[in-house]
């Protein structure tokens, strides 16, 4: 069992709980770097299980723009509006000037494919070490 999405470290019991019985763990990191910023896909025995997804904005983009695009439903926002959970995903917004031609901020969310009854209280339990090693791993100023 890992204790990283796709090499940045996360809580192992949660990836634990968050991946589904399987005997094959696969995780496709895709790109990681500073400028695009990393998607991750993790599969259990072929089949997609968590899916970690980085963006760039502009300067101003802010957590709650995350969800003009698409509705979700059962939208709670916790410690103090910094980050954002729903039935099957987290998010949060790292301001991160000066790193990314693509933008100032990174929109991060974290998504479980196969979720149920306790996909979003076990996903509130990745934040904040998980945001916080990815900000650390882009360079993003404390």
């Amino acid at each position: 069992m890992p204790d990283n999405i796709c090499g940045i470290p996360a809580g192992k019991s949660v990836l634990e709980s968050l991946l589904h019985d399987g005997n094959e763990l696969k995780q496709d990191t895709g790109h990681f770097t500073r400028e695009e910023g990393q998607f991750c896909h993790m599969y259990v025995d072929g089949n997609e299980a968590v899916v970690s997804d980085g963006n760039w904005h502009e300067s101003g983009y802010e957590l709650r723009d995350l969800f003009q695009d698409y509705e979700v439903k059962g939208l709670r926002y916790f410690e103090a509006g910094k980050f954002a959970s729903w039935h099957r995903g987290v998010a949060t917004v790292i301001p991160c000037p000066g790193v990314s031609e693509e933008g100032d901020v990174l929109s991060l969310e974290v998504k479980d494919m196969k979720w149920n009854d306790e996909s979003q209280a076990l996903l509130e339990k990745l934040v904040p070490s998980y945001f916080d090693a990815y900000k650390k791993k882009l360079g993003c100023q404390p």
